[in-house]
């Protein structure tokens, strides 16, 4: 989706369309871009920033509605008000009410996030659908070490949400597929689009042989829908044995 700058309501309203409209099977997990209420790293950080622990988030509380009103699992977030600054955070809402235990704060901030926001620690897993999956937020993609300790702790799948720029969308391809490659894991990848072609969007998802399941049309808003198979994942690592150090 796009997210215009600073407009946080009109950016909830529309991502809260987006998924009603596409009618999202029960028990699904829906990834949202990097701060798409708000832009990426908007000029009014300090106004447009939200302590997502607090019953008056309006990002929390339009996520965690969302959920339970699809019975699906969300993942979104944004700028999180933390001491000394902001995290660049994404939390789990889930359809049972009990949302918000989860969360992952990006563990290599880029550039413009440099100087005010805080790095999280490492990446961090949930279960779904017996799939062990870890987050990862933009940046963290070109960091290959991350990706392979998940893979030793046991992921099975990445999440990768992000405001990738266009310039750059050939290494957005390439690091999708190789971190799926490479960890022998599905890769669900979600990112902004932008009318002036800032954003590209390419949302895609990756199986563990490195074969994108679905994409999106490239500089359009739409929701990428996908499946993906436990059976499949555990008989391909079965069938190519890879020793995980």
């Amino acid at each position: 989706m796009e997210s215009l700058p600073g407009k946080k309501s009109e950016n909830l309203e529309k991502a809260r369309q987006m998924v009603l409209g596409a009618k999202p099977t029960p028990q699904s997990l829906i990834l949202f871009p990097e701060m798409f209420a708000t832009g990426y790293v908007p000029e009014q950080a300090t106004s447009l920033a939200e302590d997502f622990e607090s019953e008056s988030s309006p990002t929390a509380k339009m996520l965690r509605q969302l959920a339970q009103e699809t019975k699906c699992h969300i993942l979104g977030g944004g700028m999180h008000k933390v001491k000394g600054g902001y995290a660049n955070r994404t939390i789990l809402y889930t359809p049972d009410g009990n949302s918000g235990k989860f969360y992952y704060d990006k563990v290599h901030p880029f550039f413009p996030e440099q100087k005010d926001f805080v790095s999280g620690k490492d990446a961090k897993f949930f279960s779904l659908q017996n799939f062990a999956i870890a987050t990862f937020i933009c940046y963290d993609l070109r960091f290959s070490e991350g990706f392979r300790k998940a893979r030793t702790d046991g992921a099975q799948a990445f999440t990768v949400q992000a405001a990738w720029p266009a310039v750059r969308n050939e290494h957005w391809e390439t690091l999708l597929k190789a971190r799926a490659i490479e960890s022998q894991a599905y890769v669900m990848a979600v990112n902004n689009v932008s009318a002036d072609g800032t954003y590209a969007g390419n949302s895609q998802i990756i199986s563990p042989e490195g074969n994108c399941i679905a994409k999106a049309e490239s500089g359009k808003e739409q929701v990428v829908q996908g499946d993906i198979s436990l059976d499949l994942l555990e008989q391909f690592r079965k069938d190519f044995p890879q020793q995980v150090i």
